[in-house]
This record gives C-alpha cells, sequence and structure tokens, in this order.
C-alpha cells in the first residue's frame, strides 16, 4: 500500500469519524430536553399579566381554565369584579349603582354592604369584617373574594409569581386526574426542546385537560399549566370535585290544589262592589286576582284601591284574593324606579302593610314594561319582595309573557326560585296593526312557551292564564291592519252570525276561524276564543303538570265556559 494511499484511508475515515461525531451529536442534541426556563416577562405574559406583576392584578384560573378577566389583590384581598361574580360565580349579588349598595338576597333575609366599608347587615343585625366588602376603581365594582364565599359555593387560592388566584365553582364534576414525579418539567408545547413553564419541586396532583397519544395538556392545582409527556404521568384517577356546602333552600307557599285564578279588571272604588255578580257564574273558581295596586310615580309609591270588605265576601265564598299590581300609569317609567334600592323598598314596605292590612292571601306582580336593560333591577326587586312574603305568609306570584327569544331576558329561571307561581300570559301573539292580524292565543305558540316555561321552572309552579276575549281585524285589499278591535266572546261569535259567516275548525290552531268582505274591499278576519278553544288550552294542564289556569278577565266569557273550566281545575 503506498504511501498516497494510506494518507487518503485515513482522511476518509477522519471524514467519517466527523460526520459521525455530527451525526451523533445531533441525535443527542435532539433527544436532549433542553434545560431553558422561559423569563419572568414571558411567564407573565402567559397570564395575561404586565411586566410588573406588582400592579394590583391578579390572573383567574377558574376551574381549569385562564380567563380573560383579572383580579383585584389590594391589603392582601383578593377582589373580583362584579360582572364576572354575575356571570360565573353567583347571580345573587346585586350592585346598586345608584345608591351605592351590594346587596346578596337569600330565602330569609336581605343583605347589605355599602361602597368602602367593612360592615354588612343581615336584614338589620350589623356584622363587621376586617376588610373592605366592595371597591370602585374607575367604572368597575369589585367585590373581597372573602365576602363571596360567605353565601356563594366557590373555594379559591391565591399564589404569586406570578399573581394569580384559583377558583372552583363547579362542584359534583368528574376530572382526570395524575401525579407528576418531582423534578417533571411542565413546558409550553409538546416538545423537549421547548422552554420549561415551571419545574414541580415535589409530586404534585394535577388535572389532565387533555391527553395526547404522547403528551399531556395538564394543569397544576396551583395554577401552572402547560405540557408533559405522558411518561410523566402516575396514579392516573377519576376525580370528583366536592364540597360541603349546602345550599338554602327556598321554601315557597302551594294553594294546595289547582289553582282557578280569574282577574277581576278593578279601576274605581265602586268597582269593588261587581264581586259577587262577576264569580258567581264562575264554578270552580279559587282565586281571585283584583287590580287594585298600580305603581304611580317614579318614587316608589303606588296607588291602591284595596277593600276589607271585597276581601272578606272572597273569603266567606271560599276565594283566595291576590291583589295584583301593575306599572300601567302614564308617565311612570319602570327605568325610574326598580334600579334604585330606596324605591323599591317602598313598594315593597307599601305592598306588605297592605297586604297585612286587608288580610291578603297573595300578591300578583303583574309589572309588563321591564325592559333588557333593567332586567337585573327588576328580578332583585321580585327576590326582595319575596324575602318579605315568605315571612309573613303571603303568597306571591309574578305574571310574564310567553317566553320567546326576545324576552329571555325576564330570567324565568331565577323568577322561578323564589316566586310560589310563575303566571304565563298565554295571549297576545297577535296583538295590533304592528303585529300583524292573527290568534291572541293560537294553540301551537301557547304549547312552545309552556314546554319552554317548564324548562325553567317547576312546572308545579307554572300557571297557565288563557283570554276571555276574541279581536275582530280588519284588512285592507293590500293586507293591512285597518283597525284592531278587541271584544268579549260573544260578541265575536255574533259579528260572524250577523253576516251569515259559518265559521270553521282550524286544527293548526285549536280554534276556529271565520272571514268576510265588507265591500269596500276590506275583510274581516276572526280567530275565535271559545269554550272548545280554552278546552284545548286546558287540556295542556295535565299534560304538563302544571298547577292550573288563570283568565283575562271576568265579565268577557261565554256563560257555560265555567262547566268547561271546573272539569280541569277540580283536583
Amino acid at each position: 500500500m503506498t504511501k498516497r494511499t494510506v494518507q487518503g484511508l485515513f482522511a476518509a475515515i477522519l471524514v467519517i469519524l466527523v460526520i459521525s461525531v455530527i451525526v451523533v451529536g445531533n441525535i443527542i442534541e435532539k433527544r436532549t430536553p433542553s434545560k431553558k426556563h422561559i423569563s419572568n416577562g414571558e411567564l407573565l405574559a402567559i397570564y395575561g399579566l404586565g411586566e410588573d406583576d406588582s400592579d394590583g392584578q391578579a390572573a383567574i384560573i377558574l376551574q381549569d381554565s385562564l380567563v380573560e378577566e383579572k383580579a383585584l389583590v389590594d391589603n392582601g384581598q383578593v377582589y373580583l369584579e362584579y360582572s364576572f361574580v354575575k356571570a360565573n360565580i353567583d347571580d345573587k349579588f346585586y350592585w346598586d349603582n345608584n345608591e351605592n349598595v351590594l346587596i346578596y338576597t337569600t330565602p330569609t333575609d336581605i343583605i347589605k354592604a355599602d361602597l368602602g366599608s367593612g360592615e354588612y347587615y343581615v336584614s338589620k343585625t350589623k356584622n363587621e369584617t376586617d376588610y373592605t366588602i366592595v371597591k370602585v376603581i374607575g367604572s368597575k365594582t369589585y367585590i373581597a373574594m372573602e365576602y363571596i364565599m360567605l353565601y356563594s359555593n366557590v373555594e379559591y387560592s391565591y399564589y404569586e409569581n406570578p399573581s394569580r388566584v384559583c377558583i372552583k365553582n363547579e362542584w359534583n364534576v368528574t376530572v382526570n386526574t395524575a401525579t407528576l414525579k418531582k423534578g417533571t418539567k411542565i413546558r409550553k408545547s409538546k416538545s423537549i426542546k421547548d422552554d420549561i413553564i415551571h419545574s414541580c419541586d415535589s409530586d404534585v396532583e394535577v388535572t389532565i385537560i387533555e391527553k395526547g397519544s404522547k403528551w399531556s395538556d395538564i394543569m397544576t392545582e396551583d395554577g401552572f399549566f402547560g405540557y408533559v409527556q405522558n411518561a410523566s404521568l402516575t396514579k392516573e384517577s377519576e376525580k370528583t370535585l366536592t364540597n360541603d356546602y349546602k345550599a338554602p333552600e327556598y321554601t315557597g307557599i302551594s294553594l294546595g290544589k289547582t289553582v282557578s285564578l280569574a282577574w277581576h279588571m278593578v279601576t274605581s272604588s265602586a268597582a269593588n262592589a261587581q264581586l259577587i255578580d262577576l264569580v258567581t257564574p264562575a264554578k270552580g273558581l279559587n282565586v281571585i286576582a283584583p287590580t287594585w295596586y298600580r305603581l304611580s310615580d317614579s318614587e316608589g309609591n303606588i296607588d291602591s284601591i284595596a277593600s276589607a270588605d271585597y276581601v272578606s265576601r272572597a273569603h266567606m265564598l271560599g276565594l283566595n284574593v291576590w291583589a295584583s299590581v301593575d306599572d300601567q300609569a302614564e308617565g311612570v317609567s319602570d327605568s325610574d324606579i326598580f334600579p334604585y334600592t330606596s324605591k323599591r323598598e317602598r313598594i315593597i314596605n307599601q305592598l306588605i302593610a297592605s297586604a297585612i292590612e286587608y288580610d291578603l292571601d297573595g300578591i300578583s306582580l303583574d309589572i309588563e314594561f321591564i325592559t333588557a336593560d333593567i332586567a337585573d333591577d327588576y328580578i332583585e326587586f321580585v327576590r326582595e319582595l319575596s324575602v318579605k312574603c315568605r315571612a309573613n305568609g303571603i303568597i306571591l306570584s309574578i305574571c310574564d309573557k310567553m317566553p320567546e327569544p326576545s324576552n329571555r331576558f325576564m330570567n324565568l329561571k331565577a323568577q322561578g326560585e323564589v316566586v310560589d307561581y310563575v303566571i304565563l300570559m298565554g295571549y297576545d301573539e297577535h296583538w295590533g296593526p304592528s303585529s300583524g292580524a292573527g290568534s291572541v292565543a293560537s294553540l301551537p305558540w301557547v304549547t312552545a312557551g309552556i314546554q319552554t316555561a317548564v324548562d325553567d321552572v317547576d312546572s308545579q309552579k307554572v300557571i297557565l292564564a288563557v283570554p276571555f276575549y276574541t279581536r275582530i281585524w280588519t284588512e285592507n285589499a293590500d293586507g293591512q291592519v285597518v283597525e284592531c278591535v278587541t271584544v268579549d266572546m260573544d260578541t265575536a261569535i255574533a259579528n260572524l252570525a250577523s253576516k251569515g259567516v259559518e265559521s270553521v275548525w282550524v286544527d293548526n290552531f285549536g280554534q276556529y276561524y271565520g272571514e268576510y268582505e265588507t265591500g269596500d274591499g276590506n275583510v274581516v278576519r276572526i280567530w275565535i276564543e271559545d269554550t272548545r278553544s280554552i278546552e284545548e288550552k286546558l287540556k295542556l294542564i295535565s299534560e304538563y303538570e302544571i298547577a292550573g289556569m288563570a283568565a283575562w278577565r271576568l265579565g268577557l266569557e261565554n256563560s257555560d265556559l265555567w262547566n268547561t273550566i271546573i272539569k280541569y281545575t277540580s283536583s
């Protein structure tokens, strides 16, 4: 072998060795986990915090998710923003921005804390804390977490570096857990080469958010989250989250039988004398609801035409009296009343005092002009009134329009929790020119409303109100409504008979329908409410196992209708 050959062979071997070293080095590098930790700034950014986490903000980990909202940490106390508490923790907290008072209502007490104070009142009993309960910073209102825990089914822990609050608000749910061994590295992504978010100083239990084939998305109990290799997971199991919180019980008052209610439209004190004449034909009627109370001004005062003699006569006839309160007065706006704690209190005190004075069995709310922006204020009013009614043995019922997407803000679920009865006003599917001509209460529309309501409210609290009236519609040649007249049942039927028109039963509506031309190009249309159409609606009482029926209003019904009603309400 020549010298040149030896030198060539040596060079080749050297090249192979160099390549091998490089290849092996690359393999080792590829398989060697990164030891680099993310910077403090990067860590703060992951938690949505600024470069300086001493600015009073803390990240919120709700159950097992990092949320966008931030907590406030002040003087060692953790505070949550009011809207976050309402949406995620407990919607019974109520902040009166006008009078700067935080309210929480239980079945038995109305609990109040003033802005900037460490004191709160349970009804009239004063209590003290060593922290400020509620703070306002700029446009945001914050509630102390320790105070929230007094009344809500929630637990929390606070940690530093980075500043974070871990909150549990869902219970009796099952999660997948495991233990990470001491020294396990939690990384930003599913790669051993990615930076380390957190190193486990000891064995630690984690929640497995999502388990993949090689890597799992996990979160530690103290709120660090990221990815670990599945080989790092030990003692995998399912765990049910529980605590010893006991929710307060909302007790109610029941009539004890199927409700058969009718409103008595009372517009003056003299009209109270009509009671006997109106209820004499009403077989099976067990509740009378006179329209006695009306919000009279923007300060929370009410007008009343209540009568002790009326109540006495009704009781002798075996009737409960649930007096109605409405918001029908001209010039009075609900938005000027319900957002104010003092005005709500004024209404409640007047109603309860009058109910006691006149020996009423119940109060029936018929507040119909609530808009979405004050719906929460109205719900708070209902909660507060329910406390006083419950304490005094007064049945509280509330009237609601049939639930539809446009009025879901009325929150039937919250109402149904605190009132004794929810009365669904099963009428005015079509109400005037703007709605177009149509039935006052077609059977499919009423049925759909009940189906929706009983998803949110105990069916034994639901009462279906039916119409004792019909509308006569007149349309022009273009199909536009030019006249809409509300009449009693007999008048509607007589109108068609006077024109020689025989009405036709329409199964799709659960009603008789008739129409005729007026001779001037207009068409009169009538969807009739009568004994048969009402009976179809009454059948829904047993079908949905609801509490009974109500009717608007006495004096508009057919003379024989009560013979049908009693068949469905006699239990």
